[in-house]
């Protein structure tokens, strides 16, 4: 079995390397939380620990299973807090992270580089594979997954991923040489649980560990009925996956209305991803600002192959990438594996889910396999010109990716600077605006005198006006006009009921109802209530399926505007559409009462009497009736019960 014990001048490299990767990120590290970070940790007080109190960690343990499903990885923000909950200490953790993630690609590469290049000194590949790993972790593509502190979720999971595939290339090695391998396959499997606690796309480690098999490992084992095994094994995996696609991606995702919220359709997204997929290899060898833009979320959604004819031309590419993988595989086997490698890491993010079209972060495993492709060439061009000529080429490449680094992370190291970059590079992007309004808004402090102020009210306005974007924009002018009486709103209300009339209903959409109308339902006078109503109004006639919109609506009508009738007939439509409504109208009606609101209790009575006829004698309806009664007898200021 080869040894990969490393040389003290190779370690001596590795730890001036993580020093280096340190220095570049260094100026990053006084930036602020973006985008996910807020809803994620930043704002969410299940997840701020300040103690090492036992039951507030299972708080957040259990808050985590249940809502997020990653609950390692929130424990992590959870430690971050009760170490004093910093900006800088955030990313400082993400930092490291990387750091010993830069080793644990080291050593994977080592480890590809002796079966692909047998013939060339241990001391060569060594080198080698820190040079790999070194390029890998100064790409100036990273810095938007390091520096973005919610995506401690992917580097984590890949830290597990690499682990899983030492653990199994380990446990292959031995199963060559007749030692014990089933303790290695045992740590795959533990690491790979381990990962997927932390994001999902952990579950690629059988896709990587398959391609290694099929381009470096070959399926050799110590015996031809072993190696035949491992055939069917992975031919089985891949048989399951294929049943897993057909019979729950598909029918789960595609054709049950999960992609109702978004503006695309899977069919759409997949022909996106053939424009996406080359774009990503575009900004791996071509990394400059201008084309890192963050936030996509005004990426055009491809309609057809030739809508716009970037699709077809980057399927023709992709192709390409294949066939070239395909025809190599026995020759090249690492330019295989990279190219390989480089669409596996893409498969969850690029299959017909309802996730966004375009994300940086989701290149963080992707650049390694098309960083080992490139090494690969290079190897084959030093066999044909002067070494040193393609150790200058590849160091040329490695001081343009520093240097780009260092500029993008001393632009990440400040909130403003790099709000104000975001939204000049993609002013079409309502993300990098609404950034750049809450970087102003926290320079005025709040003054309205400030020409901060004026300058975050109009980054809004100018927001709310671009295409297509979500009612987000109104909601923040309309909540600051909350707290400045005498700022214009109604342009702001219109604008908000012309969404609701003229674009589909988004997420985003029902977030922002849900939050104005608790907003006022916590006594913000400032946001006016008939207003509000109109445009609830408009959504629940677009979207009567809501259970959670009659609901808002209902109470707003209720406790705010004073209209038990309305408040009935939504409490009745919130009813029909909840798909437990006899649990959910019993703790209704309790509510109802115990609020003294004698005829929304009524009418919720009645509906689930007439929803459930078998709850005529239930008796705790009665009691609440007889309740109902007894308020409205004793209290004459009190409305009457609906008559039953």
């Amino acid at each position: 079995m080869p040894s990969f014990r490393l040389s003290a001048a190779l370690l001596l490299s590795v730890a001036g390397c993580l020093a280096l990767i340190a220095g570049l990120y260094w100026p990053a590290l006084h930036g602020g939380f973006i985008f996910d970070d807020y809803p994620i940790f930043a704002e969410n007080p299940a997840i701020q620990v300040h103690g090492w109190d036992s039951h507030a960690w299972q708080t957040v343990w259990h808050w985590s299973r249940s809502n997020i499903q990653r609950p390692l990885a929130m424990m992590t923000y959870a430690f971050n807090y009760a170490m004093g909950g910093s900006t800088f200490g955030f990313k400082l953790t993400n930092l490291i992270i990387h750091l010993i993630n830069t080793m644990l690609v080291m050593l994977l590469a080592m480890r590809l580089l002796q079966a692909a290049w047998p013939t060339q000194h241990a001391r060569q590949r060594g080198y080698c594979a820190l040079g790999v790993a070194a390029l890998w972790a100064i790409h100036p593509l990273q810095v938007s997954t390091v520096m973005y502190v919610v995506q401690r979720m992917e580097m984590l999971a890949f830290s597990f991923v690499v682990l899983a595939l030492l653990a199994y290339w380990r446990g292959r090695r031995n199963q060559m040489t007749h030692q014990r391998a089933w303790p290695w396959f045992l740590l795959t499997a533990a690491f790979t649980a381990a990962g997927y606690a932390f994001k999902e796309t952990a579950v690629l480690v059988p896709g990587y560990a398959m391609l290694m098999e099929l381009t470096l490992l070959r399926f050799e084992a110590s015996s031809p009925r072993t190696q035949r095994l491992w055939q069917l094994f992975y031919a089985a995996g891949v048989l399951s996956a294929l049943a897993a696609i057909v019979f729950y991606v598909l029918p789960h995702y595609v054709f049950s209305g999960y992609f109702e919220g978004r503006d695309f359709s899977a069919w759409e997204r997949e022909l996106t991803q053939l424009r996406a997929l080359p774009m990503y290899l575009g900004w791996m060898l071509l990394p400059l600002s201008s084309h890192l833009t963050f936030y996509y979320d005004n990426y055009i959604a491809s309609t057809s192959l030739l809508q716009p004819a970037t699709t077809l031309l980057g399927g023709l590419t992709l192709l390409a990438l294949v066939i070239l993988a395909g025809a190599t595989y026995k020759r090249r086997p690492l330019l295989a594996f990279g190219i390989g490698w480089f669409f596996v890491a893409h498969v969850l993010t690029s299959a017909p889910l309802p996730l966004e079209l375009v994300f940086e972060h989701r290149n963080y495993p992707a650049l390694f396999g098309v960083l080992l492709a490139l090494a690969d060439l290079a190897y084959i061009l030093s066999q044909k010109i002067n070494v040193r000529m393609v150790v200058a080429l590849v160091g040329a490449f490695a001081l343009t990716l520093a240097f780009l680094t260092v500029l993008r992370a001393s632009v990440w190291g400040s909130p403003f600077r790099l709000a104000v970059e975001l939204t000049e590079i993609n002013p079409g992007s309502l993300r990098a605006a609404q950034d750049l309004a809450r970087s102003l808004m926290a320079m005025s402090g709040g003054d309205a005198t400030s020409r901060f102020y004026a300058m975050s009210i109009a980054e809004l306005e100018r927001a709310a006006r671009l295409p297509d974007a979500s009612p987000l924009p109104e909601e923040a002018l309309l909540i600051e006009a909350s707290t400045h009486p005498g700022m214009p709103t109604q342009p702001w209300w219109d604008s908000l009921r012309n969404k609701l009339e003229t674009r589909p209903l988004i997420p985003d959409t029902y977030a922002v109802l849900h939050r104005l109308a608790e907003s006022r339902l916590s006594g913000n006078a400032g946001i006016d209530a008939e207003q509000l109503a109109a445009c609830f109004a408009i959504a629940t006639r677009k979207a009567p399926w809501r259970e959670v919109l009659h609901a808002d609506y209902a109470e707003l009508a209720g406790s705010v505007l004073n209209n038990p009738t309305l408040a009935g007939e939504q409490w009745t439509l919130a009813l029909k559409t909840d798909p437990t409504p006899a649990d959910y109208g019993k703790r209704l009606a309790e509510y109802l009462v115990e609020k003294h609101r004698n005829e929304e209790a009524a009418t919720v009575i009645a509906t689930l009497r007439e929803l459930h006829p078998a709850l005529r004698d239930d008796p705790e309806l009665n009691g609440w009736l007889e309740k109902i009664h007894d308020q409205a007898s004793s209290s004459p200021s009190l409305p009457p019960a609906r008559a039953l």
